[in-house]
């Protein structure tokens, strides 16, 4: 049986992270973290506990102040790719081994970013700080920034980026928007700009369903299957919702232990169809989707806002990888 407390805790080398996310390299997980307010981006590599800072250039013509709370992260012809950007900062886009620029937005703002997966190809998700989701493909480099390497020097294949004013995000997580396949449909799940919950067709650029409204909005959405369907996670308050992305049916909401949820990852681990949350008190809960109840005691090593969780296989076990405001990163085994 896995142990209740984390595998592992770990301090970043410049404090607690902001936000972070997750790539996978040489079939390791890696996480690519940023301080608040910072030009330095950091790696650390859980199976060795090794931290590793970049420092990145500046993405504005005017001024040395760089914004950088909300973060993706892609890997693109073997190269580690950052975004991100914050609310007074468009978003912009870095080679991280060389802080290079590849790309940047000098207007607008960002408030979360997450890479999704749309059937093998990657793509940043992008929730604005004002109105609207973006995506945007990590490969892209304007051509001013090309420095004739291995950069291509012009526009990628979706024209730097695909803007859907209809949606928005209402969370600073990097749950705030769900994005990825339904059938051979490229979808983002998040908020409509009015009311509702959207399943936006990204090249139809129209929606494929509409969900039911709830009492209280959902502020972070995952996407996943759960026995053999896909299945639309959302989190609303202290309630963990299932529901159907082509009828837009809720089912009976789910209630979290402890406070608020504020961010979730959703996926299959060994077969089945698994939730987490974070949530404001600290609390993590792990969820057997198919079940419709929690797999085990809630985690609680923190006590401030979970502001990430992610996911992922560690030599050979499913774990949990999560961040909190505090100046540790959390490492917890699955109990599957």
């Amino acid at each position: 049986m896995p142990t209740h407390g984390p595998i592992i805790v770990s301090s970043p080398p410049r404090g607690r992270i902001h936000d972070f996310d997750l790539v996978v390299l040489g079939g390791r997980p890696l996480v690519v973290a940023t301080p608040d307010l910072s030009r330095l981006v950091c790696t650390w590599d859980p199976a060795t506990d090794l931290w590793t800072e970049y420092e990145l250039d500046n993405p504005c013509e005017a001024g040395d102040y760089t914004e950088l709370t909300a973060l993706g992260a892609a890997v693109v012809d073997g190269r580690i790719v950052v975004g991100g950007g914050g609310d007074h900062q468009g978003f912009a886009l870095w080679d991280l081994a060389t802080g290079k620029v590849r790309l940047s937005e000098e207007e607008g703002g960002v408030a979360s970013t997450t890479a999704a997966d749309f059937g093998g190809d990657t793509l940043f998700v992008v929730g604005s700080s004002g109105m609207g989701v973006s995506l945007w493909d990590p490969a892209v480099v304007e051509p001013e920034e090309s420095d004739g390497g291995s950069a291509p020097d012009q526009p990628s294949r979706y024209d730097f980026e695909i803007e859907i004013e209809e949606v928005e995000a209402r969370s600073y997580a990097g749950s705030a928007v769900a994005a990825g396949m339904l059938g051979d449909r490229r979808v983002v799940v998040a908020n409509g700009h009015h009311d509702g919950v959207l399943v936006w067709d990204v090249d139809d650029a129209a929606p494929v369903s509409k969900f039911d409204d709830l009492d209280e909005a959902p502020t972070d959405f995952a996407l996943t299957a759960v026995g053999g369907r896909p299945c639309v996670v959302a989190a609303a308050g202290r309630s963990l919702l299932l529901g159907d992305p082509v009828t837009g049916g809720w089912d009976e909401p789910l209630t979290a232990p402890g406070g608020d949820i504020s961010c979730l990852d959703a996926g299959s681990v060994r077969g089945r169809p698994v939730a987490v949350t974070g949530a404001e008190d600290g609390t993590i809960c792990v969820w057997d989707l198919a079940g419709h109840q929690l797999l085990g005691r809630p985690f609680r090593e923190y006590g401030s806002t979970v502001h990430g969780v992610r996911m992922a296989e560690l030599d050979g076990r499913p774990v949990v990888i999560g961040a909190a405001h505090v100046d540790s990163v959390c490492v917890w085994e699955l109990p599957v």
